[in-house]
């Protein structure tokens, strides 16, 4: 899969997932249990209880190996002692020791296979050992032997969110608010992975309830802040989050989504009030002050925008806009758009960094609009300037005039990596392969170990059934540069899918999905049209499924699915 839309598509407001996630205070209730079960007394046999009182006075004494030896010769010679298991599984625990924990916790199963907590525990140490499939099984088992422990709920959660499973993790949220209707909690945790997996109307109705039941969750008309800013309700928008603001003034990124707000109903001072009251919080990132001159330009408040400091890593962007800001005061601004090209920065960086963040936060068309006036009106031709323009098209979708732009660029300045690779964005969204693979191999061949390249041309490859040698040989080196990418992993897997070869793709797209930040569609579809070339028609139903409550737009997915229910 390329990343090449995430940078460059429509966007994502808001990292809901960030946000949401499994309250983890089932942990708590976990050692809880653990402390009671251990102070049950210990078999009556003399041999074991001896061992296990040395072992009690060995962990007084700090001698932590020795309690732990004591304890196991006890736990060995008393075997159906289940709270000398337990006593050692924390012990194994708090050393890490996984291998020796799971043996002890598999002894007690036998002991007392009706127990629970113990395959809590042991679904547990199986996620922590990142054996997520086999905790959840254990989970699971916990819930069917006694369906009202709140701990397997907990636990089963937090090991689907480990493994990405944001779909499950609703479901079981949706299960639990059944049971516990009138939970502000449950109703509010629910909330969130329904925003996760964009069911943003059964977000909202959770998150009101939650609001219902107590007025002063004050998170809740965030989240829901959130959800209509993201659905371009601004007044609605503005009003939740500044109810939040008011509850919380500290919250810098809440502060940063008002002022998106408050920017769409073009409230420009507003919002850059809010932006700089953000920038004195905690939480304060580079790019809110980069946002607060923006904001300044848009409210004609040109000298306060000179004074603002540029935000880290934006000498382009903030001396772009810090010429703005002298043209609408009558002062000298050219020589500050002289020194861009100057200025050993690049400006690629600048706008996966910066630009396409703000114009989702701002309003994609307005602020588009006017930075395009803006770059008209100062009449300055430059390199820079070019990316920039062509860049502010690209997150418009306006293809066709970002192509003009940048093949302009591309003619008066030469081959420039950094118009290459916004060209070959262009001419892939415009479907247009022959012209994609050509300013990719452009690209690469001046920079030949950029691993995202190498990830887009690799994967523009595997989607198209062409080239796979190539496509594997790139994708292999995307992998060996950077491991930790989702991304170049499920398209290496969809290589090998390609190539018939489905335990392989099997494989790589399961360890991509994991790696995501969040769960992801294509990478479903693309699962489950892998276990379809393995002759798993139950499993890639499931998947694509999967696939579709993330994303129901998905190209060929519905048709997928009803095909082969038939």
């Amino acid at each position: 899969m390329t990343s090449a839309a995430k940078a460059y598509g429509a966007v994502a407001l808001i990292a809901l997932c960030v946000i949401c996630g499994c309250n983890g205070g089932w942990r708590e209730g976990l050692a809880r249990l653990m402390d009671r079960v251990a102070t049950v007394e210990p078999p009556p046999r003399a041999e074991a209880y001896s061992r296990f009182l040395m072992g009690a006075v060995s962990e007084r004494n700090g001698q932590r190996a020795k309690a732990i030896a004591e304890l196991r010769a006890a736990s060995d010679i008393a075997p159906d002692s289940i709270a000398l298991s337990i006593q050692l599984i924390r012990f194994y625990l708090d050393g890490q020791d996984y291998a020796n924990a799971r043996f002890m916790a598999e002894r007690a199963l036998q002991q007392a296979p009706k127990n629970a907590n113990l395959w809590i525990l042991l679904g547990e140490i199986l996620h922590q050992s990142n054996e997520y499939e086999k905790a959840i099984e254990c989970f699971q088992k916990a819930i069917e032997i006694d369906p009202e422990n709140v701990l397997g709920y907990g636990a089963l959660v937090s090991a689907k969110e480990s493994a990405n499973d944001a779909v499950d993790a609703a479901d079981i949220y949706r299960g639990l608010a059944k049971r516990a209707p009138d939970s502000p909690g449950i109703q509010f945790q629910l909330g969130l992975s329904l925003a996760r997996i964009n069911d943003t109307d059964g977000a909202r109705a959770a998150l009101e309830r939650a609001l219902e039941l107590k007025p002063d969750l004050t998170r809740a008309n965030y989240m829901i802040g959130i959800i209509d800013l993201d659905a371009n309700r601004n007044e609605e928008a503005a009003d939740r989050l500044a109810k939040y603001v008011a509850a919380t003034p500290d919250d810098a990124r809440a502060r940063e989504n008002y002022a998106g707000a408050l920017a769409r109903l073009k409230r420009y001072g507003d919002a850059a009030n809010q932006v700089i009251a953000a920038l004195g919080k905690k939480d304060a990132e580079p790019r809110h002050s980069l946002e607060a001159m923006y904001l300044l330009l848009r409210a004609e408040q040109y000298r306060q925008a000179d004074e603002r400091i540029p935000a880290e890593g934006a000498l382009l962007f903030g001396s772009f806009f810090r010429a703005l800001a002298r043209k609408g005061m009558g002062e000298p601004f050219l020589p500050v758009l002289e020194s861009l090209d100057e200025t050993k920065a690049d400006v690629g960086e600048e706008c996966d960094k910066f630009l396409n963040d703000m114009m989702s936060l701002f309003g994609k068309e307005d602020m588009g609009h006017w930075l395009v006036a803006a770059i008209a009106d100062a009449a300055f031709a430059s390199r820079t300037m070019d990316v920039i323009l062509g860049r502010v098209y690209l997150s418009m979708d306006h293809n066709e005039d970002a192509e003009k732009v940048l093949l302009s660029a591309l003619e008066k300045y030469g081959s420039d990596p950094v118009i290459h690779y916004a060209l070959a964005i262009v001419y892939d969204n415009l479907k247009r392969l022959p012209e994609t693979e050509e300013q990719l191999k452009a690209y690469l061949k001046i920079r030949p170990d950029d691993p995202e390249v190498l990830n887009f041309l690799g994967y523009l490859y595997a989607d198209h059934n062409i080239n796979l040698d190539d496509a594997e040989r790139v994708l292999k080196r995307a992998v060996e540069l950077d491991p930790s990418s989702g991304y170049y992993l499920d398209s290496l897997g969809w290589v090998y899918y390609r190539r018939g070869k489905a335990d392989e793709a099997i494989e790589l797209i399961r360890k991509a999905i994991l790696l995501m930040d969040g769960d992801d569609a294509e990478l479903r579809n693309h699962l489950g049209d892998a276990y379809l070339l393995k002759g798993d028609k139950a499993r890639a139903m499931a998947e694509w499924k999967h696939a579709e409550q993330l994303n129901p737009k998905l190209s060929g997915l519905r048709e997928k699915i009803e095909q082969h229910q038939k």
